[in-house]
């Protein structure tokens, strides 16, 4: 049985403002924790009109405090962001409150892609093209990695001194090219780190190709001694494949709205399936590659999960579902619980 988890991107809706998203992801994970998954993660995003999610490192803990088995994590912090010693310091302060509960997901993006945002986020201007210098901080003064006599870094300890940092995962989602993909699945096995890849808009050719080259290239490290490999992957469970289908036109549009510039909410299912795209969302639609979603009825989800985890070698699924009504959305969990879990 592979495992299954969750990434919550908080969305947006007409039926869920952004406050009232923050409070639905607290019943959401009490609802995946009672079914049987493994993680709740949460994202972060800026700038995104319909995501709400800005600041893991506290929604962990609130969703920590109201939850009891299922461990919860980032999916991910963005380190660019971010000072690698504060990080550590944030996820060590969790694991204290947490034990054994608390995932570290590191990403190398800054969450956005809106310019102006993107800019005010980035800790130094050369964050992005330093993730490896900075990753490797993060590991060092969580105690997982040594540094360099020159490096500004070294000796610092991340408080609190005593507790270990969480597991730690390093996030891939390349959709330009393969060689980005498997650049950052080696540096996770070297590190002996996870590594979590996020096929969206892809052929999920290139995940395999990246899950596969981690597995083979991992290096066992005194704090974790095999590889973990997730899959995460966009999953709409419905009644049948035509309601899952349905459920999927929300965050399809919404994705088109904000590829093409013009970023709203969910839509209604009703308003999603009618509306009518643009020719400048046309256009943007035949550039996505929807191979690597995975839409049906509860035993057409299950099949093609398999088919995936086979493929790739994956040692967890982790399934993203935005939907428009809080409801469908719950009704989803419950029903790819059932499709993986049995």
């Amino acid at each position: 049985m592979v495992a299954l988890s969750f990434v919550d991107q908080g969305p947006v809706s007409a039926e869920t403002s952004p406050v009232q998203s923050l409070h639905r992801s607290v019943a959401l994970a009490q609802l995946a924790d009672d079914l049987g998954y493994t993680r709740y993660w949460v994202a972060e995003h800026h700038g995104v009109r319909n995501m709400t999610i800005a600041a893991p490192e506290i929604l962990i803990a609130h969703l920590a405090d109201r939850t009891s088995r299922v461990r919860l994590g980032s999916g991910g912090m963005m380190l660019p962001n971010h000072s690698p010693l504060h990080v550590a310091e944030q996820f060590r302060t969790l694991e204290a409150l947490y034990p054994g509960r608390i995932d570290l997901g590191v990403g190398r993006s800054t969450g956005t892609g809106d310019a102006p945002t993107h800019d005010a986020l980035l800790r130094t201007p050369d964050a992005l093209d330093r993730f490896d210098e900075h990753l490797r901080q993060l590991l060092a003064v969580g105690g997982r990695a040594d540094l360099p006599a020159d490096d500004p870094y070294r000796g610092l300890i991340a408080s609190p001194a005593a507790v270990p940092l969480p597991p730690v995962f390093l996030l891939g989602a390349s959709i330009r090219s393969s060689q980005l993909a498997a650049r950052s699945s080696q540096l996770a096995a070297r590190a002996g780190l996870g590594y979590g890849f996020l096929c969206v808009y892809q052929d999920p050719a290139i995940a395999i190709r990246a899950l596969r080259c981690y597995r083979e290239a991992f290096v066992p490290t005194a704090e974790a001694d095999r590889p973990t490999a997730i899959l995460a992957v966009r999953v709409w469970v419905g009644e049948d494949d035509q309601h899952a289908a349905a459920l999927a036109a929300p965050e399809r549009l919404a994705t088109l709205d904000y590829l093409t510039g013009n970023p709203r909410p969910l839509q209604p299912i009703e308003q999603a399936l009618a509306r009518r795209l643009t020719r400048a969302q046309l256009a943007t639609r035949d550039t996505l590659d929807l191979r690597g979603d995975v839409t049906g009825r509860t035993d057409r989800v299950a099949a093609r999960l398999a088919e995936l985890v086979e493929a790739s070698g994956a040692d967890e699924i982790m399934a993203i579902s935005n939907i428009h009504d809080p409801e469908d959305r719950r009704n989803s969990l419950r029903r790819l619980a059932s499709a993986v879990l049995r």
